[in-house]
């Protein structure tokens, strides 16, 4: 990877730099560039959240994957500040920026609609995946596979598992609720133009 791919990554999204891990950053990185080349987005900040509702509501991959990262940060003060649960921070951040990282290679840029790799993994689990490739630890892994209420095989077990899980709920349906859309209708709509 370029210097220059490595920066754009970075500054689309900020919440790399937190990882205190090197490698782990640089993995999560890694993954991104890799998911980001064998799309057909020209730009990674091309994605929608969820492309074929790309019609219904203005909303990209990018700014929701932010946004679940900052939801995150938050919420994991109750577990560890309030609770005195030990948290893997550095492991709840790379499994947030990478939470979505699949819709990449899951959407096609040009119909909207998915891909043959869309077709054949589940959302969570194609992400899980690419994180597996990139020798992202099995916990991040995990993360990012039980994150999802509608396309993962198993729910959360792990404290950073359950704040990705809620964070990207709650943060994904109050952005639909906010432009007066209902998150789970529009998705089911939406569904019939990936298969």
């Amino acid at each position: 990877m370029e210097k220059k791919d490595r920066d754009y990554i970075l500054s689309l999204f900020p919440t790399i730099v937190k990882i205190k891990d090197r490698d782990l950053r640089e993995k999560v990185i890694q993954t991104w560039f890799n998911a980001w080349k064998r799309s057909n987005f020209l730009r990674i900040e091309d994605v929608h959240q969820f492309e074929p509702a790309r019609e219904r509501i203005n909303y990209t991959n990018v700014d929701h994957t932010n946004q679940v990262c900052q939801a995150c940060e938050r919420m994991a003060t109750i577990p560890s500040k309030i609770l005195g649960l030990q948290l893997n921070l550095d492991y709840l951040r790379a499994g947030a920026l990478l939470h979505d990282v699949d819709k990449m290679v899951v959407f096609d840029a040009q119909t909207g609609g998915g891909t043959e790799a869309g077709r054949r993994t589940p959302h969570a689990v194609a992400g899980a995946s690419m994180a597996r490739a990139e020798g992202l630890p099995e916990e991040v892994a995990h993360i990012i596979e039980a994150h999802s209420t509608k396309f993962s095989p198993h729910p959360p077990k792990s404290i950073e598992a359950l704040i990705l899980r809620h964070a990207d709920l709650i943060v994904g349906n109050a952005v639909y609720m906010a432009q007066g859309l209902e998150a789970e209708k529009v998705l089911n709509e939406s569904l019939v133009h990936v298969r």
